[in-house]
């Protein structure tokens, strides 16, 4: 995979995960949740393993 790429899936990873949080805050929890989940997926892509299982236990924790 090149760096360009691992780069992009991490900073969509980021992205993802910064509007999981706007969604939370008015009260969104599902949509927070996937938006969690589909950066889990990104930053798995990007080779980011902790960043990945990181964001997974946040999901988790969301009730829906």
């Amino acid at each position: 995979m090149s760096k360009q790429l691992i780069e992009f899936a991490n900073k969509k990873g980021d992205y993802y995960c910064e509007l999981a949080e706007e969604h939370l805050r008015s009260r969104e929890p599902k949509k927070a949740k996937s938006l969690l989940l589909s950066a889990v997926e990104w930053y798995k892509k990007g080779g980011n393993e902790e960043k990945a299982n990181i964001t997974r236990q946040k999901a988790d924790e969301i009730e829906e």
